[in-house]
């Protein structure tokens, strides 16, 4: 059988199982690990579950793939009886005249050139729109444009102290403690993996800041967690419990930058 062909049935079976299935591994570890919403839907089904079912089948089709070249056996080469050269009568060797000279030419060796190397601008979650955060809408997110304020990052430099704030919240016409919530909602925005709807998750778990998760244990806040999401169905599924630990763990290290 083909070795494509292996890969191709391989890949479409771990596909549609994952689609029954989505707990099956390594997918749907790749998706926790990179806090994926699976809000979308296409004909039904969520795109987060498509996602796990394309990871899984290629890296299981790759697996497979691997294994069933090595275990194949190598074509058998046919055996010629190894050709005979033919012999030749050898050519006479010139005789040397005073006229023959021998020019030998230097070549410079050819200088390399530096590479040049383009930076690219490094992404990060600071960087989304200012509508991602939760209770910024349209409405708000045009006031806040227009006030400057176009990105996470841009709203947790304008809201960092109470001046700021108060500031910040008469230009956009809402009370300075809604505002005070959406800055706590950015600053989790610095921990990779918490995200819009983790962040929501977390607020409802009573961890409001940065500060609150810094101080939290991970085993018991892995159980609040599952629980809450069980009664509210807030997010597909839950952050698995090492997540939980590195969260905890970043939010430690992080400086504090808001002011109460």
């Amino acid at each position: 059988m083909s070795k494509v062909v292996v890969f191709a049935i391989v890949f479409l079976l771990l596909f549609l199982v994952t689609l029954v299935v989505p707990v099956i591994p390594p997918g749907d570890m790749i998706i926790s690990l990179f806090g994926i919403p699976g809000t979308t839907s296409i004909l039904g089904l969520s795109v987060v579950t498509i996602l796990n079912g394309i990871i899984n089948g290629l890296v299981w089709g790759l697996i497979v793939f691997v294994i069933y070249v090595v275990a194949s056996p190598a074509p058998k080469s046919r055996e010629f009886e190894p050709m005979r050269a033919p012999s030749y009568p050898a050519a006479p060797k010139p005789i040397p005249t005073e006229a023959t000279t021998v020019v030998t030419m230097s070549k410079k060796p050819l200088e390399k050139r530096p590479t040049q190397v383009k930076k690219r601008r490094t992404y990060t979650a600071l960087d989304q729109d200012i509508e991602t955060i939760e209770g910024i809408g349209p409405a708000y997110g045009s006031k806040l444009r227009n006030s400057g304020v176009k990105v996470v990052d841009d709203l947790l430099r304008a809201g960092s102290t109470r001046s700021k704030r108060r500031i910040l919240a008469k230009k956009i016409g809402v009370a300075p403690a809604k505002l005070l919530k959406w800055v706590y909602r950015a600053d989790f925005f610095r921990i990779k993996g918490i995200g819009t709807q983790y962040s929501s998750l977390l607020e409802s778990a009573g961890v409001n800041t940065v500060a609150d998760l810094s101080r939290r244990n991970p085993k018991n806040l892995h159980a609040s967690l599952k629980a809450i999401n069980m009664k509210k169905n807030l997010v597909r599924r839950i952050p698995p419990y090492r997540t939980i630990q590195r969260w905890i763990k970043s939010a430690g290290t992080l400086t504090r930058i808001i002011e109460d």
